[in-house]
């Protein structure tokens, strides 16, 4: 962590402060700092010229259809002071991804990159929902948290979103087996049972799906590449754990940390299964695909719960063909960008742990209608791991 310092002046505190200030979207104001860093990227006639690639390409023809058909749908009668934003935000972001690496930082400076991208983008709503946990505790029926910027309702689903990346954090420890530092290792634990803590008042099923399935997979991926002795003591320490909960936190749905939980349980099993009712939605969309190639109001069955589907809906089938291509073109240079420096284990369990956890909530939320800045992050991701796996290709 001793190098971040260096990085900040080297990669330019404007655009650091810019990018910081936008993740933390203060007074809902975020996007005036996008607004700014816009500029301050594409004046760099040169970064730009060796930059512009095809994922710029689709990421400008997508943002921009969907700019257009969303400023006319129905559902959106404030829309057009959206086409800049939506128009002009994926592409710049994706650029400032590739600008945060393009000096060539070490892996081990990547990887903090990452990681701090995540935690500034929780902080607003980790202390917007620890306040509201501070006050009511989790004895509380609404879902809906004030930002604490300046009081405005938030829904549990949009400030769940925010907790992604922390809940990757269990799985990044494993992987990095402590050799990040005492101050990284408790200041990450932290922030991890803060957002857990938050994940339990929003009741959100799809965070904590998150949390767990990241875990194992990180459990999984690191068994076969640590020692026996490793192993031992990884599954020691999980022992311990799960004896220490099941012996002093209780279960049952009546208990006060799951009163969130309780309500939303009330549908059994079928509707866990079927995600809370999305995958009824998901058929719906396809079906309507067929019938409303332009799109269909959100009236007619609400939110399709799902990135591209949800694209689908308010946009049509252009710029959610686009993003369907934009997304396998995704998951290709993310195999690519692992596969590439296999010795750099922790930094790819990271990029491989933040995709699964990305995609899973792609799948599960509408994104761009309320989590518009999540994409963003992915954007920033994108071009992150894609300037690195240039200067790993190019060595």
């Amino acid at each position: 962590m001793n190098s971040i310092p260096k990085y900040i002046v080297d990669t330019g505190v404007l655009i650091i402060i810019l990018l910081g200030l936008y993740l933390l979207n203060p007074f809902s104001m975020g996007y005036l700092f996008g607004y700014l860093l816009t500029p301050v990227v594409f004046l760099k006639s040169s970064f730009i010229r060796e930059n512009l690639d095809l994922d710029f390409v689709l990421l400008i023809l997508f943002s921009i259809f969907y700019a257009l058909f969303y400023s006319f749908s129905a559902d959106a009668a404030d829309g057009k002071q959206f086409i800049l934003i939506y128009s002009l935000s994926p592409p710049t972001f994706y650029l400032v991804g590739k600008f945060l690496v393009r000096l060539k930082p070490t892996s081990n400076t990547v990887f903090y990159i990452l990681f701090f991208i995540g935690a500034i983008f929780s902080i607003s709503a980790v202390i917007s929902v620890f306040l509201n946990f501070q006050e009511g505790g989790f004895a509380q029926l609404d879902r809906s948290i004030p930002m604490f910027w300046d009081g405005s309702p938030i829904s549990a689903t949009i400030m769940g979103g925010f907790l992604t990346f922390n809940m990757c954090i269990p799985a990044v420890l494993i992987t990095t087996q402590g050799k990040k530092g005492v101050a990284f290792n408790i200041g990450a634990l932290c922030l991890f049972i803060l957002s857990l803590i938050c994940a339990l008042r929003l009741g959100s099923r799809t965070q904590l799906g998150i949390f767990l399935i990241t875990t194992v997979f990180a459990i999984l991926y690191m068994l076969p590449r640590q020692s026996i002795k490793k192993n031992v003591w990884l599954f020691g320490l999980m022992a311990a754990v799960i004896l220490y909960l099941i012996r002093n936190v209780s279960f049952d749905l009546n208990a006060d940390w799951l009163t969130t939980f309780a309500g939303r349980m009330s549908g059994g099993t079928g509707e866990l299964a079927s995600g809370g009712g999305r995958t009824e939605r998901w058929i719906k969309s396809l079906e309507y695909m067929l019938s409303h190639p332009l799109g269909w109001d959100i009236k007619e069955f609400g939110y399709s719960h799902n990135l591209w589907l949800d694209v689908l809906r308010v946009a049509g089938i252009i710029p959610f063909v686009i993003l369907i291509i934009y997304s396998i073109r995704s998951y290709i240079q993310i195999k690519r960008t692992i596969l590439i420096n296999k010795e750099s284990i922790y930094l790819n369990t990271q990029i491989l742990i933040y995709a699964i956890a990305m995609f899973l909530l792609f799948m599960m939320e509408p994104i761009f209608e309320g989590l518009f800045s999540f994409f963003i992050v992915f954007c920033i991701y994108k071009g992150i791991i894609n300037k690195y796996y240039s200067h790993i290709s190019q060595c």
